[in-house]
């Protein structure tokens, strides 16, 4: 609880507020390697925070591949935006990499309190814009720039993730096949 307590406050709430923001994420989850956060055609009806392990965002393609989005590594958030503000089924589905745990805010008690608390919305806001800022700068990378400039793009804003994330998914992120990741990774300039 500490941790998103401290998130909370990187986001300008004091201690206290923070606190009682936390303390709506009265549940944790705990998600085996594979095990669903969230299916598609579903609708997302809790607000995450991993404590622990790491969650993949992933679409089926006409294909039938996956095609992972994005990962949501410890003291991250979790949840499928559109579906979880408009509560209309989503298009992704949301599974752990590895074993994780979660807490999760329940929809009804998250928009209740952000009703009822000015700061609660101050929070809410500026966490949708950064991250409509941030789904902005990777399609941006999809669309404009060569592989390369896209790893090197990923590894200087992200280095966790990079570190971290398994090579199929992201090579997956950065739209390229696991091969041209470990030619990316091999490649000094």
């Amino acid at each position: 609880m500490q941790t998103l307590i401290e998130k909370f406050r990187l986001f300008g709430i004091d201690e206290r507020e923070a606190i009682k923001l936390a303390s709506i994420f009265s549940t944790q989850i705990t998600l085996n390697k594979n095990e669903f956060l969230l299916k598609e055609n579903s609708v997302c009806k809790q607000l995450g925070f991993v404590t622990e392990g790491m969650c993949r965002y992933y679409y089926i393609n006409d294909n039938g591949d996956e095609v992972t989005r994005w990962v949501s590594l410890e003291n991250e958030f979790t949840f499928s935006l559109g579906s979880f503000i408009r509560q209309i089924r989503t298009h992704e589905n949301i599974q752990a990499i590895k074993p994780t745990k979660i807490l999760v805010a329940e929809k009804q008690d998250w928009d209740a309190f952000c009703r009822e608390n000015e700061y609660a919305r101050l929070f809410w806001t500026i966490a949708i814009e950064e991250y409509l800022i941030d789904i902005e700068a990777r399609v941006y990378s999809l669309i404009a720039l060569n592989a390369k400039n896209r790893y090197e793009n990923l590894k200087q804003n992200y280095p966790k993730l990079v570190r971290e994330v398994p090579d199929k998914y992201l090579a997956s992120i950065l739209g390229v096949k696991p091969r041209h990741l470990s030619r990316l990774r091999a490649d000094p300039k």
